[in-house]
């Protein structure tokens, strides 16, 4: 097929996808004509070498966004994001610049800890970026000289990345070795923020001293283009045999790779040549991305995967003169949509494996994304999401985002120069009704479409050996009217057991701690391998259902034959009934865990009370056979800050035992409003 045909055709699916939306039909990721796999080499086909030689621009003709010297764009920024960004970058200034020191980076080796280089490193790089900005809005070249002390401090580290990715350099974790640059998610976004500073305010920095952009240059090549360019045995390049799957490492880095090449770059023809190893990284990455466009890192890891493969395609397609059209292609709007499926209500995303419940999207982003594929639910939710935490935000929501210290100029400066234009634009929270991702093994549903009211569902039926996967196959998470009944715990802070070969010892990763069965004293299993199996999944205006087999989940001492869960939304009724249908190899005792922040009160007859610990909301009844459950509810208290911040001071976990060892049953439970 050529190009001509390629696009046209593209276009026309794009067109009927649109259409599909428009019309709210269910299927394959809450769309009624999925891509029926992810493109096989998209970059790599659609930006050949000889077409980026021929349209590819020049060494230092980039021009994406105003420069601070271009004072219009600039000055038309709503007055309070700029006194906002200003404010912010006064106070940075008077908080002074913190030493490194070589102890905090043994922290990782010696005890295991990350957080504290992290928030040296995090807060500098956070610093520069508000000093920027806010020299670019003022424009009066009061921030000048803390730039150039901000990227000097930067420019004399010894490592751009993280003290827990030194696992990457030949000598282990501990202190960087100077001799052996590696590229970590940290040190391509540090790169990423040099090269935007030198964009944006060089030539201002040029009347500080002329050597800031040349070091700028100098430490940008050494550190990051010169190693990427020399090596093809990183693994998140997902080159020359890889050995496991990809994830959100790839597409995250390269879009900081592609910045800093095309800015800081000025060989031609290395740009070239880099952009085209970029590109078939990328394509290593989507590739083998979930064919129904499904995210297998959940909610929490959306903003740093597809949406940095957009970020990153987007900044080439603008380097090339926007002359391809790779955005009507539909599977990358599929990939964009699992944000809206897996938004449950408010503030909340559903958050398997190590996401966080409280995983709101880079709204300015999503918004620029939808655009750009011609989606109007993307924009407008896009749009809603920056409106409560995004650089267009107002008042606490712009004060919050201002505060975290994760950097991405490469969103920010977008945000705040398109903010006006985002914030007039249609807000809406999207609340589809279903979704079903079969391949992920991913359902959603709820009573009716665009309002959080009644019961919902997320049940995640896939396998144990995802990116950042717990052993949480077939565990569900349940809503009534916007608020959690049964939750998936998340994670606790990384430490340097999260990713060690104990990582399963952790309780938040085993499956006695999410909503799942234990058999006979057995839990799940980590591995691709342990995984659930004859998944089937209906819908419609009065019933939705899910079933699927966990028994290849649990390891042969579990004796599983059978274990078939059906998780069925009664709209009608407005309730949740969960059946377990089992059979054994011997009876053994049986507990199921449902995990709650709600208060657990037992009641005579078979039934329980779930009530909101915090807050007003209504209560949930569980109910459940007497005759063959006899329930227990543990609480346990929660000691790391973050799972606190989510859940309060302590968790529920409810167990529904065996009143005798079974080899077989078919239990029946339903959840619904008291």
């Amino acid at each position: 097929m050529n190009r001509r045909n390629f696009l046209a055709g593209s276009l026309a699916l794009a067109g009927q996808h649109k259409l599909l939306h428009s019309m709210g039909a269910l299927s394959m990721g809450g769309q009624n004509a999925a891509p029926s796999g992810a493109p096989q080499d998209l970059l790599s086909t659609t930006y050949t070498e000889a077409f980026l030689e021929s349209k590819l621009v020049a060494p230092g003709q980039w021009h994406p966004y105003a420069k601070c010297s271009e004072r219009g764009p600039w000055e038309a920024i709503p007055a309070d994001i700029r006194a906002a960004f200003i404010a912010k970058a006064e106070a940075d200034q008077k908080k002074g610049w913190r030493a490194f020191l070589a102890t905090n980076s043994l922290d990782f080796k010696r005890n295991g800890n990350r957080s504290r280089f992290e928030a040296d490193s995090f807060g500098r790089r956070a610093m520069v970026m508000h000093l920027v900005l806010a020299e670019c809005m003022e424009g009066k070249g009061r921030f000048l000289d803390d730039i150039a002390n901000g990227i000097w401090l930067i420019c004399e580290e010894s490592f751009w990345g993280v003290s827990a990715h030194l696992a990457m350099q030949k000598a282990g974790v501990g202190l960087a070795d100077v001799t052996e640059p590696i590229i970590d998610l940290f040190a391509a976004a540090t790169a990423q923020l040099v090269a935007w500073t030198k964009y944006l305010v060089g030539d201002q920095l040029e009347t500080v001293s002329p050597l800031i952009n040349k070091r700028i240059v100098l430490e940008t090549e050494r550190r990051i283009l010169k190693p990427a360019r020399e090596r093809d045995d990183f693994g998140w390049m997902g080159l020359n045999g890889h050995g496991g799957r990809l994830n959100n490492w790839t597409p995250w880095i390269n879009s900081n790779l592609m910045v800093a090449n095309l800015i800081l770059e000025q060989d031609q023809k290395l740009r070239v040549l880099e952009i085209t190893r970029i590109n078939r990284s990328m394509d290593a990455y989507l590739n083998e991305y979930w064919p129904d466009g499904g995210e297998e890192e959940g909610a929490g890891y959306f903003s740093v995967s597809p949406m940095c493969y957009f970020e990153c395609v987007s900044m080439l397609e603008s380097a090339t003169g926007n002359s391809t059209g790779i955005f009507a292609n539909p599977f990358i709007d599929s990939i964009a949509r699992y944000i809206l499926n897996a938004h449950v209500a408010g503030d909340d995303y559903i958050d398997y494996g190590d996401a966080h419940i409280h995983a709101a999207p880079d709204g300015d982003l999503l918004y620029r994304y939808g655009k750009a594929v011609h989606d109007e639910q993307l924009m407008s939710f896009g749009a809603y999401c920056a409106a409560k935490s995004g650089w267009t935000a107002t008042g606490e929501g712009l004060k919050h985002v201002l505060d975290e210290s994760l950097v991405s100029m490469s969103r920010a400066l977008p945000g705040v120069l398109d903010a006006n234009e985002i914030r007039s634009a249609k807000q809406e929270q999207g609340l589809l009704r279903d979704s079903y991702y079969p391949s992920l093994g991913l359902a959603t549903a709820r009573v009716k479409a665009g309002v959080p009211d009644g019961m919902y569902f997320a049940v995640l039926a896939a396998n144990n050996g995802r990116s950042h996967s717990h052993n949480d196959t077939g565990s569900y998470i349940l809503y009534l009217d916007g608020k959690p009944v049964t939750i998936d715990v998340g994670v606790e802070a990384y430490t340097a057991k999260t990713f060690s070969a104990d990582r399963y010892k952790i309780w938040t990763m085993q499956s006695a701690y999410h909503n799942l069965p234990t058999i006979g004293g057995v839990m799940q299993q980590n591995g691709s391998h342990f995984k659930a199996t004859d998944l089937k999944h209906e819908s419609d205006d009065e019933l939705a259902v899910f079933s699927f087999n966990i028994a290849a989940a649990y390891p042969k001492e579990a004796g599983v034959k059978s274990w078939v869960r059906t998780v069925t939304l009664d709209r009608k009724r407005n309730k949740i009934a969960v059946e377990e249908n089992f059979e054994l190899e011997r009876a053994v005792p049986v507990s199921l865990s449902l995990m709650t922040q709600r208060t657990a009160t037992v009641n005579a007859g078979g039934s329980l009370t779930l009530k909101l610990a915090t807050g007003n909301g209504a209560d949930c009844k569980l109910k459940f056979d007497a005759a063959q459950i006899e329930p227990k509810v543990e609480t346990i208290k929660l000691e790391d800050e973050g799972l606190r911040e989510n859940w309060g001071d302590q968790i529920y976990r409810v167990l529904l035992n065996s009143k005798q060892p079974a080899v077989s049953g078919k239990w029946s439970y339903e959840f619904g409003p008291a």
